[in-house]
């Protein structure tokens, strides 16, 4: 590597001051020479007295030469490097600021003029082009303390075009770096003329114009717009900044920024109209689905509804209604609270409310339910609780199963502080179908609590019958743990027994009863047939007995509705089988039923729902 660096030393560079020529023009036998003394090399010592006594003035000539070798060393790397490729801009400024350390301010100067000849815009890398003028300036400004000097490096790069910008962003930069040079100089007009040539449109004034690229699209760089509107807003005139404005608007390179910038600054000179002007033209330039189109609309209704309160209340609506017409629904949301809030404060009730209800079918799912609830909740504000269970039924019928079921949930509560337990019972069937009790539970502990506190045996076993059913009903969907809520920690649930025994606390009945088939009616039962099942039977044996009367045509009670009577001696047969089956009766138990069979039947209180109209006739016969 030294003998490397030795020969580096050697080449011809036109950085090196005269100290550095004069080493150059050493032949290489003395840098061989310095090497060997260094390396202690035993064949370059001799027997001549004069040469041994010049030994170590030889050492300390050469470690000097090492030491400033050495000190040349990252000089030298980033020779080669820049020589390995030229266009390295990374380099180049490296190379610059070794030279400032080195306080050599010529070196770094004439540096950074050779990369603006050596480095190509279309071939730079590791940094921009622009950085080169920047640096020359900065250099100007800050080593040299030659202000002028570094306004020319600025009007060679940006008004003389020495240096072809492939990028218009790299020539925006250094308008921008004069303009900031020019504030520091504490020049504002300067200041203000450049930002204003900079976005001026060029003009095919010459060849050089014309093939300059970057120039010609220098004025929509919005970096230099946001540059001039801040000077023009600090040091222009209200008329000067009104119409570099008015000149971005007209160019659409402004954003929605730079609207709300010229309506709050026309809003603070006073110029109300003049603002509002600018939000249309706002929001015709943003229209929806823009992203900047809703900060623009909102800000233009609260600008207006701030300046004229309730005064102008027609083209306050007209201004409503022509953001809703196009306003996609994900954001229609903030605007109908602000109609309704406006209508509410300065409108009519009816309005509101038909705000509110436009609300409702405008949003999208996800938003329904709140929306809803809002509606509901300014409904029963203002035209009272019993109006709002048309609006329940509407939400119930308009969402989906999820927010519905919830619906259902409020519906019911509603009715049962208004003691309507009947509708809120209804409310709670209804909802049920479509709440799974696996994914929700809090539904069902609703209804659940509401049995407790306001039903009866019956209502709370019919509640658990639709579970039952709603269970089945959903066996077939299948959820993942955090659809399921896995996690939550779970709400302790009166069971079943437990809430069917305070039920029956409560009534002061037995409450260990078997439970009854739905839709029997319950009667007394004797002690001879305390089995329901076998009053089951007997009673298909009398309808059987029945039907095959009626087709034989045996005995007729003369009436033409089917007042048919039932022979008895005609069955007796059928009553030994009866026997048979049921199995192990006494003789004297045989007896009484062949003898006393009807009447005993007759005597029992079998629900009239089983008998229909038989079970008088039957009386009547015995």
């Amino acid at each position: 590597v030294v003998e490397a660096l030795m020969e580096l030393l050697q080449d011809d560079d036109d950085d090196d001051d005269s100290n550095e020529a004069q080493i150059k023009q050493e032949p290489t036998s003395d840098s061989t020479s310095d090497l060997d003394i260094l390396l202690g090399d035993k064949n370059i010592q001799t027997a001549d007295p004069q040469q041994s006594q010049n030994s170590s003035a030889d050492v300390e000539l050469a470690l000097a030469r090492a030491e400033y070798l050495m000190s040349r060393r990252p000089l030298l790397l980033n020779r080669v490097l820049l020589r390995q490729n030229p266009h390295n801009v990374g380099e180049w400024l490296k190379r610059s600021q070794l030279y400032q350390t080195q306080a050599k301010t010529r070196m770094a100067i004439t540096a950074m003029e050779e990369a603006i000849k050596a480095v190509d815009a279309k071939k730079s890398l590791n940094g921009s082009p622009c950085t080169l003028y920047i640096t020359l300036a900065s250099i100007y400004e800050t080593s040299k303390k030659d202000a002028e000097g570094a306004r020319q490096i600025y009007k060679r790069a940006c008004t003389d075009l020495e240096y072809d910008f492939v990028d218009a962003d790299d020539l925006a930069q250094c308008f921008a770096s004069w303009v900031e040079f020019e504030l520091r100089q504490e020049q504002w007009d300067n200041a203000l003329s450049v930002s204003r040539t900079s976005i001026a449109p060029a003009t095919a004034s010459s060849e050089k114009t014309k093939s300059n690229r970057a120039l010609r699209a220098l004025f929509k760089s919005l970096r230099l717009w946001n540059l001039l509107l801040d000077l023009e807003e600090s040091l222009g005139t209200v008329q000067t900044t009104k119409d570099a404005y008015n000149k971005a608007l007209e160019l659409k390179v402004a954003t929605p920024n730079h609207v709300l910038n010229y309506a709050t600054f026309l809003t603070e000179q006073r110029y109300f109209e003049e603002s509002f002007t600018a939000y249309e033209r706002g929001v015709d330039l943003f229209p929806f689905p823009h992203k900047g189109a809703a900060l623009l609309w909102k800000e233009y209704i609260k600008a207006f509804m701030g300046r004229y309160a309730g005064t102008k209340t027609a083209r306050t609506r007209e201004l409503f209604d022509r953001c809703l017409e196009s306003c996609p629904p994900e954001q229609s949301c903030q605007f109908y609270l602000l109609y309704g809030e406006y209508e509410e404060e300065h409108g009519l009730t009816k309005r509101a409310l038909n705000v509110y209800e436009r609300m409702c079918t405008h949003v999208p799912p996800e938003e329904k339910y709140t929306a809803y609830q809002l509606y509901i909740a300014k409904t029963v504000k203002y035209l009272g609780v019993t109006n709002a269970r048309p609006l329940y039924e509407r939400a119930i019928a308009a969402l989906e199963d999820a927010p519905a079921s919830r619906m259902c949930l409020d519906f019911a509560a509603l009715e049962t502080k208004l003691h309507e337990l009947h509708r809120a019972r209804t409310a709670y069937s209804y909802g049920a179908q479509l709440a799974d009790p696996r994914r929700d539970p809090d539904y069902w502990k609703a209804w659940h609590d509401f049995e407790v506190a306001h039903g009866n045996e019956e209502t709370f076993r019919e509640m658990l019958r639709v579970k039952r059913g709603v269970q089945a009903a959903f066996s077939t969907v299948n959820y993942n743990a955090a659809e399921m809520g896995a996690g939550v920690p779970k709400v302790e649930v009166l069971s079943d027994q437990a809430a069917l025994e305070m039920i029956a606390a409560r009534e002061g009945v037995n409450a260990s009863e078997k439970p009854r088939i739905s839709g029997f009616v319950q009667g007394k039962r004797t002690a001879e047939v305390a089995d329901l099942d076998e009053v089951e039977r007997r009673a298909e044996k009398l309808r059987r007995a029945t039907n095959s009367t009626a087709v034989e045509g045996g005995v007729s009670s003369g009436k033409e509705e089917g007042g048919d009577e039932i022979d008895i001696d005609d069955i007796e047969d059928d009553e030994e089988e009866e026997h048979d089956e049921l199995g192990g009766e006494t003789e004297e138990q045989e007896k009484t039923s062949s003898d006393n069979h009807v009447s005993n039947v007759s005597t029992k209180a079998i629900p009239s729902a089983v008998f229909g109209g038989l079970a008088s006739t039957v009386k009547n016969e015995g």
